[in-house]
């Protein structure tokens, strides 16, 4: 079992960053929705990507600080491992920024030779997959905060 942790700074308050996750996470969630999602790593030279199923589910922090939800995603096809882990916004340093997390485990497929695989280069894929989904999120998160700041700015010149 490989193990990954990959966090991105996102240009938004803590508590606005955290609704805007729950809201769009809460309304897949609710419905019930299983997500389809491109993920891609770049490459030298190349970029990969590969089609997902995506779950996302309410998690529980048992600290209650921060609102985690459980995300899996299967990939549609190829020898590509699945995944079972969190996505979470904690607090960060200053009052303008967040930072989400992504932490999880998958199992390389192929046995030893997908092991060594992981070892060797597959590790460093799952890294880049997971900063480029974190990166999807956050662009997200800080184009609807910069909307809404916006709309207040409009509504008192108004």
């Amino acid at each position: 079992m490989s193990e990954l942790l990959e966090t991105h700074i996102v240009r938004c308050p803590y508590h606005l960053a955290q609704r805007y996750l729950a809201d769009d996470v809460s309304a897949r969630a609710e419905s019930g929705e299983q997500g389809i999602l491109t993920l891609t790593a770049p490459g030298p030279g190349m970029e990969l990507s590969k089609t997902v199923t995506v779950t996302l589910s309410s998690g529980v922090d048992p600290m209650h600080f921060d609102q985690p939800w459980r995300i899996h995603w299967k990939p549609q096809s190829g020898p590509y491992p699945e995944f079972d882990g969190e996505l979470t916004v904690h607090a960060d340093e200053t009052y303008e920024t967040a930072r989400l997390e992504l932490r999880g485990s998958y199992r390389p497929p192929g046995g030893i030779a997908g092991a060594a695989f992981d070892f060797v280069a597959g590790a460093r894929i799952a890294r880049a997959t997971a900063q480029a989904l974190l990166r999807r999120f956050g662009d997200e998160m800080e184009t609807r905060y910069q909307r809404d700041e916006q709309a207040k700015r409009d509504s008192t010149t108004s």
